[in-house]
């Protein structure tokens, strides 16, 4: 696994992520919208994605549907604060 996909809208909530991500040695791609999130994922396949819930746009949860209903099985663990 080398490639991770960091979808958050927060700049702080990517920075620590990516930065204990980095620390490991993993690649990692941040964006910060769920429309951003299925373009990267469709050009470039990662090993995992890091999907915020409430994002703009469409929300984690709609971009894991789409995801999933296109055939797409990479792992996906999701972050709220709610």
């Amino acid at each position: 696994m080398g490639h991770i996909l960091v979808v958050d809208d927060e700049p702080a909530i990517v920075a620590v992520v990516r930065g204990r991500l980095e620390q490991e040695g993993l690649d990692v791609r941040a964006v910060a919208s769920g429309d951003e999130a299925l373009t990267h994922v469709d050009a470039d396949l990662p090993d995992l994605v890091v999907l915020d819930v409430m994002l703009p746009g469409i929300d984690g949860f709609e971009v894991l549907r789409r995801l999933r209903g296109a055939g797409c099985t990479v792992p996906v663990i999701m972050l709220t604060a709610r």
